[in-house]
């Protein structure tokens, strides 16, 4: 037996000697084929199973609107620091930043040139360039330009508000200095969370004044406005926000020619409509398509920061949108509202909470005044949720 077992072990040995060539060159074959095939098995199941992990996911996105930031001569002039020689807005933001400040992107309409000393309110403005700055430092992302306001200036004070916006490099739209620049960035884009947005901005008109060729203000035209949409659209925007400047002054309720124009655009495919100018609050409510899409329609947003100080123009609101997409279906998740009073501090009556200019207070704040201010306040407050008493609160 361990004869046989020698000569078996011998001739093993003498068989890998003679072959060894080959079956060395047979293993790392195998081998090579093995790590192939498992690499191949790993990497075929990875993107599946991220697919899978991508369509169960569901990507958020909120979304803040702001009124018209006038800049009337009582404004400039309280904002003016004659310390630093220099206008400064940013305390006034104090108690709404934060809200601004929680949102993905939000936008404010600048109704005011930045065309240079001198500066000017009402009925031809010009702001200082702190101005659009401190809108910024205060939490907005974007502002829109297009309004009656834009030609106040003429086409010098239209241009110099651009190129300021672009030194501060704040994103905008709306208005533009000639067709090239028209062409290239509109409508303006932006990605959040990986999902395309597109902004569209137009006026009803510009107060009479003429635009002068090459410098293009956007104007509120059911052609214009398809033709955006469609551009839009082709660029991959996955959700489209047309933000119109429309209707008629202090009027509270939306007009015949704004509900046309609304149900127009909700056609053309938006997915929510955003109005300025009236400078007083209006109704928000969803427009229902045959398909069963709901567009959400705020018609104005009142004012922002003014100097207006009648009854329903003394505040605004702030309008949160929320997005939802899950499985690449993109819907509104929710919409509601936040209120504001703009206080104005009186000569004589600075205190160390308000030291001088334009606050915009929300109701948490209403027990930082008293008298006349708390009595007109609260006025404005139930004002405001009785007129949007169908759109959801935004609880602060």
């Amino acid at each position: 037996m361990q004869k046989q077992f020698c000569t078996l072990q011998q001739f093993m040995i003498e068989f890998f000697n003679k072959h060894k060539v080959r079956i060395i060159a047979g293993v790392a074959l195998l081998l090579g084929i093995l790590t192939i095939w498992s690499f191949t098995k790993n990497n075929n199941k990875q993107p599946n199973a991220t697919a899978q992990k991508n369509a169960s996911e569901t990507t958020e996105i909120t979304l803040v609107f702001g009124g018209d930031m006038m800049g009337h001569g009582p404004l400039i002039n309280a904002a003016y620091d004659k310390v630093e020689e220099k206008h400064n807005y940013l305390p006034w933001f104090k108690y709404i930043s934060p809200y601004i400040k929680s949102a993905d992107y939000s936008i404010a309409n600048l109704e005011v040139t930045l065309a240079g000393p001198p500066y000017t309110g009402y009925p031809q403005f010009s702001s200082p360039d702190d101005y659009a700055s401190n809108i910024i430092e205060a939490g907005f992302t974007a502002l829109v330009t297009a309004n009656n306001h834009s030609q106040d200036r003429g086409a010098d004070g239209l241009i110099r508000t651009l190129e300021v916006l672009d030194k501060l490099k704040i994103p905008h739209t709306g208005t533009f200095k000639d067709t090239q620049s028209f062409e290239s960035s509109y409508p303006l884009m932006v990605t959040l969370k990986g999902i395309k947005v597109a902004f569209l901005n137009a006026t009803y008109g510009t107060n009479g004044l003429i635009v002068k060729h090459p410098t293009m203000v956007n104007l509120l035209d059911t052609i214009w406005m398809k033709k955006a949409i469609l551009k839009a659209r082709k660029l991959g925007a996955e959700i489209v926000i047309p933000i119109v400047h429309w209707g008629v002054e202090y009027q509270s309720h939306e007009n015949k020619e704004q509900q046309n124009m609304a149900k127009f655009l909700a056609d053309q495919g938006v997915d929510a409509i955003v109005g300025m100018h009236p400078h007083v609050v209006q109704p928000i409510y969803e427009i229902k398509l045959k398909s069963g899409k709901k567009v959400p329609v705020a018609f104005s947003l009142g004012n922002f920061v003014s100097n207006q100080r009648d009854r329903y123009q003394n505040g605004g609101i702030l309008f949160r949108l929320k997005f939802e997409k899950k499985k690449d279906k993109i819907s509104v998740q929710s919409h509601d509202y936040l209120p504001f009073w703009v206080h104005r501090v009186r000569e004589g009556e600075q205190d160390s909470t308000f030291k001088r200019g334009y606050f915009m207070l929300t109701e948490k704040q209403l027990s930082l005044l008293n008298g006349e201010d708390l009595q007109t306040a609260g006025q404005y407050f139930f004002d405001t949720k009785n007129l949007l008493k169908d759109e959801h609160l935004w609880v602060n």
